[in-house]
């Protein structure tokens, strides 16, 4: 009985203890620490603090690179992206930046003022400056010719031609146009083509005279001596070569095909093929409606959509259409013709893929519907990348059912291009100045024309809308354009 009674006068006594401890931790502050499990690690708070510290310098880099960047590293590589490079176009005052030319690895960009920047594409760097010298001309390109005897950069603008030393950014020459460009200008061969506003296409060409080395002193009186390596003298003039009409103003670029011709179309619901070297009209494709977005070809096949709410597959031999796909609204978005398939954001139905082989379906075959927003830009490894002007997003659609895989907005930037249909490199461009390149992490495997893309029309022709014919032969025609077209 006396030990029962000790037993419980020291529990007493211990819980008494305890509850002291505790209310004098409980004045100081401080909480008793829970005992340790087996093989349980106590980080210390100098650890914990590194940590923090760490995971907010990575959320201020973050949020730099995303105030930073036109598109940011991190939202960029949901797309399946990489950015190669970004830099500042120098440029005085707050006006904006007007446009952007690509073609091909050439970069050029230009503000308000007629200051025209050449961008090195690899790098960024800015390689020449130059002025139109008028702050009123509309600039539509900028490209580059190779002709003569050092290539030169033509400004089309809306008065006239401005004539640039490709090395230097030096000023040429500046002569006026006879005609009103509609569109910008595209390259071929050793011409500048472009579209005006009454329906003419038109043929510039460089022509050179006055070429002459500039001598060099050698230290006595008239010891002069010419050499290639000297600067040179030269008179430089950029004239109409020649044209040719289509219906109506030409609503696009010129698309030039190389071994085919020059493609255009027009809101006179024209497709006309040209010859690139004479101007001469291979045939034509009529329509009751206008055309205005810019063909996609591939495989010897024209995609062209039209205000007629048709995709017409054309064939570029013939002038015939393979197919014709009608919806219920006209159509006014550009194709992209990649792969097996023909995508075309159509207004209330979103992004559609139709089959660049319906086998003898001549109404088109529908091979998905996706809800992604935006112009479908170029085909990559990972998908579709489309981009959507009015909410600033890029979006990265999977290309077997056209689901959407990622979504990114860039609000900065005002113009996006791709330089090519499949792996192309995308460009993006601020009014601030900054410009991004983008290019796919990784690159698909490289798609090898098909040999009807050198199918080369043998004879002028007119072609009715709805026509169906046969898809050109696998086997090319001898020759190119110039030399196999009959005379009209």
């Amino acid at each position: 009985m006396n030990q029962l009674t000790f037993t419980i006068s020291a529990s007493l006594a211990f819980a008494a203890s305890s509850l002291v401890t505790c209310v004098l931790h409980a004045q100081d502050g401080t909480t008793t620490e829970p005992a340790l499990k087996q093989g349980q690690v106590v980080e210390s708070p100098s650890v914990a603090n590194q940590s923090r510290d760490a995971k907010h310098k990575l959320d201020a880099m973050k949020s730099d690179a995303e105030t930073n960047y036109i598109a940011s590293p991190y939202n960029i590589a949901q797309l399946g992206m990489r950015s190669q490079w970004q830099t500042k176009i120098p440029h005085t005052g707050t006006n904006p930046f007007a446009g952007l030319s690509l073609e091909g690895n050439q970069i050029f960009a230009w503000d308000h003022f007629g200051v025209v920047t050449r961008i090195k594409s690899d790098t960024g760097a800015v390689l020449w400056q130059g002025s139109t010298q008028s702050k009123l001309d509309k600039i539509f390109s900028v490209n580059i010719l190779p002709e003569g005897n050092n290539p030169t950069a033509i400004a089309l603008t809306d008065a006239s031609t401005i004539v640039f030393e490709d090395g230097s950014g030096a000023l040429l020459a500046q002569d006026p146009l006879r005609r009103v460009p509609a569109t910008a200008g595209a390259v071929s061969g050793n011409f500048i083509v472009f579209g005006d506003t009454e329906g003419r296409v038109i043929w510039l060409k460089l022509k050179e005279s006055n070429i002459a080395n500039v001598a060099k002193n050698q230290g006595k009186p008239g010891d002069y001596s010419a050499s290639k390596e000297h600067t040179q003298r030269r008179t430089v003039l950029c004239l109409e070569e020649f044209g040719a009409m289509s219906k109506g103003k030409v609503a696009t670029v010129p698309f030039v095909i190389p071994k085919v011709g020059i493609l255009t179309v027009s809101t006179g619901g024209e497709i006309c093929l040209f010859n690139a070297t004479t101007s001469k009209q291979i045939w034509k494709y009529k329509s009751n409606a206008p055309f205005v977005s810019l063909p996609s070809v591939l495989n010897g096949v024209a995609y062209v959509a039209g205000k007629d709410q048709y995709l017409h597959a054309i064939d570029l031999q013939s002038g015939n259409a393979i197919w014709n796909w009608f919806t219920q609204v006209q159509l006014v978005n550009p194709p992209l013709a990649v792969g097996n398939l023909v995508a075309l954001q159509v207004p209330e139905e979103g992004l559609v893929a139709l089959s660049t082989n319906p086998a003898d379906k001549i109404s088109g075959l529908v091979m998905w519907k996706s809800k992604a927003a935006g112009n479908p830009l170029t085909l990559t490894n990972e998908g579709l990348i489309t981009w959507d002007d009015a909410s600033r997003t890029m979006t990265l659609v999977e290309t077997k059912a056209g689901g959407i895989t990622a979504t990114a907005t860039f609000p900065s930037a005002r113009w996006v291009a791709s330089t090519a249909p499949v792996d192309g490199t995308i460009m993006l461009l601020c009014d601030d100045g900054r410009l991004q390149q983008v290019r796919p992490i990784e690159m698909m495997t490289p798609v090898t024309p098909s040999k009807a893309t050198e199918v080369l029309p043998a004879k002028s022709k007119d072609a009715n809308a709805g026509t169906k014919v046969a898809k050109p032969s696998e086997e090319p025609v001898a020759g190119d354009a110039a030399s196999s077209e009959s005379a009209p």
